[in-house]
């Protein structure tokens, strides 16, 4: 019997999906190494069972309680026709408080509210149903792949929406961590690097900008039969991605709309809803033929200037957009705040190499990866930075979930070259005091570690109220983030002064967990599973 290991990218704007099916005892786990089809329906409203990527669109039609992810789904999202029925890039919203309200077509004024969670434990059901129809044997091990800035919350949630979906037993990898699985396990399929390349300590940047998240991280990495990976620094969580780059390019579409035809905020909120659509569907086309186009004379300002892209669509009502051109010069000044030695792109990534306390010119390779590292400016903009490094364009649209396909391969076989990963956080860990924080797990703490705290009292009491926050020494601490609280009857009065030995850990998921004479109190991963109407009542469209 097949045993299989999954490994699943939950992107922003699509999810891939890959398998290692070892079928019998000798297999070469790499030439077992594939991706799956996921199973949808097609702009045209037929099944589809030979995409590998699903769209993370979602189409709920409440009047007939059913529901449809995938190219369907963005279809009516891009036409406007559903704008207010249609949700897109839930990842960026899971883990907080965000709700989507979803009216009835047959009646706009009645609303429901869905959760970013259950959302994408829809997208996930899909993708557990196409896995269902596809392999044979068993399912040994699925890794769910997220941004190394995700929070404790954010974990949770996605944890939580794979369970509501069908999925045992889940690992959790940071999306860098996946891509450099994939490539030091098989470099011929990967990048253009020399077989002793880690034979000494090399420096590397992954660069991952996606649909909706820039993640980056540094690591340093030495081959020593497995590898060892020594994360030195990683990015902050930002939500920002080729998404974003849309809406840049849409709002100079819609100025140039509003110049002939009545402003946006004096139409209906389904009028906005569906001019807004079709604006962001027009500008991410835009984008992307422009950017193919123009990357064929990289190198050669002369014809990149002649390179030019026509803007012609319908916006509403036969109100159109019209003789528009994108040119190399015009996106520059369009995304200037993207761009800049001070922008988007390289803020981070300088703040990131600071952390790290390192130079550009101590980078021995940057690994750019993520479906909007295609887009030109983003490669043009790095070399601002490295002129002299090497930047491996690793933009396969498998790349992240084959790295987490060898991951939960990795977690019961020795096969394949492991990695040996010393990590980090984004964020230290605080504990909340009357007058304060208190930094209990600083951010370049290692996973699988434990330590202890002493907890002062600065009051009488016999409860215990600990507060566990996310935050960073240089920002302001009303800007720090709850992860978790509890309020502990103590079965003593405590005087002001006196102390209270505590224990923590922190695991290779980023859970912190707190004891109190060894037992338990405290987990940032204590949440309890909801249930999904989507998933409960209505009839999912995939197969």
């Amino acid at each position: 019997m097949a045993k299989n290991y999954i490994g699943i990218d939950l992107g922003t704007t699509e999810i891939t999906l890959s398998v290692i099916e070892m079928q019998k005892k000798g297999d070469n786990p790499i030439e077992k190494l594939r991706s799956l089809d996921i199973h949808q329906f097609n702009v045209n409203h037929e099944l589809d069972r030979n995409n590998k990527k699903l769209q993370s669109s979602i189409y709920i039609d409440r009047d007939n309680k059913r529901v449809y992810t995938g190219e369907y789904a963005k279809k009516l999202y891009t036409d406007g026709n559903r704008p207010l029925n249609t949700v897109r890039s839930v990842k960026t919203r899971i883990g907080g408080e965000s709700m989507i309200d979803i009216p009835l077509d047959s009646d706009k004024s009645n609303l429901k509210s869905y959760n970013m969670t259950e959302l994408t434990a829809v997208l996930l059901k899909t993708v557990k149903k196409s896995i269902d129809k596809q392999i044979n044997g068993t399912i040994e091990d699925v890794t769910i792949t997220i941004p190394a800035g995700f929070n404790s919350d954010e974990r949770n949630a996605t944890i939580d929406a794979a369970t509501m979906a069908g999925f045992p037993d889940i690992h959790l990898l940071d999306e860098p961590t996946a891509v450099l699985l994939n490539f030091l396990n098989s470099p011929e399929n990967s990048l253009n690097i020399a077989d002793d390349f880690f034979k000494k300590p090399k420096n590397i940047v992954v660069y991952d900008i996606g649909g909706g998240t820039l993640d980056i991280s540094i690591a340093k990495v030495e081959d020593n039969g497995d590898f060892d990976v020594d994360i030195l620094s990683r990015s902050k969580r930002m939500d920002f991605g080729g998404d974003n780059i849309d809406k840049y390019i849409s709002s100079y579409f819609l100025h140039e709309f509003e110049k002939k035809h009545k402003p946006l905020e004096e139409r209906t909120p389904r009028e906005q809803a569906m001019i807004v659509s079709r604006v962001i569907a027009n500008a991410e086309k835009s984008k992307i033929a422009f950017s193919q186009e123009i990357a064929k004379y990289i190198g050669n300002e002369r014809r990149k200037k002649m390179v030019k892209e026509s803007i012609n669509f319908e916006a509403i009502d036969n109100f159109k957009i019209l003789d528009l051109t994108l040119t190399d010069e015009l996106l520059k000044d369009i995304l200037q705040d993207v761009i800049s030695s001070s922008g988007v792109l390289l803020k981070p990534l300088k703040e990131t190499l600071q952390r790290a306390k390192l130079e550009s010119a101590d980078i021995d390779l940057v690994i750019l990866t993520g479906g909007s590292g295609k887009f030109y400016l983003v490669e043009e903009t790095l070399r601002n930075i490295f002129p002299n490094t090497d930047i491996e364009q690793f933009t396969n649209y498998d790349a992240v979930s084959k790295g987490a396909s060898i991951h939960s391969f990795n977690q019961n076989n020795e096969e394949l070259k492991s990695i040996n990963i010393a990590d980090v956080m984004s964020d230290s860990i605080y504990i909340k005091k009357e007058k304060g924080f208190d930094k209990i797990v600083p951010h370049n703490q290692r996973t699988n570690t434990k330590g202890s705290y002493t907890f002062i009292f600065e009051n009488p009491t016999d409860r215990l109220e600990l507060f566990l926050y996310y935050g960073s020494d240089n920002e302001k601490v009303y800007h720090y983030k709850e992860i978790i609280g509890i309020f502990k009857q103590l079965e003593r009065n405590y005087k002001k002064g006196e102390k209270l030995e505590l224990q923590w850990e922190f695991d290779s998921n980023k859970t912190i967990k707190l004891f109190l004479n060894a037992k338990e109190i405290i987990s940032s991963d204590n949440k309890q599973l909801q249930r999904s109407e989507l998933l409960d009542i209505f009839t999912l469209k995939t197969i």
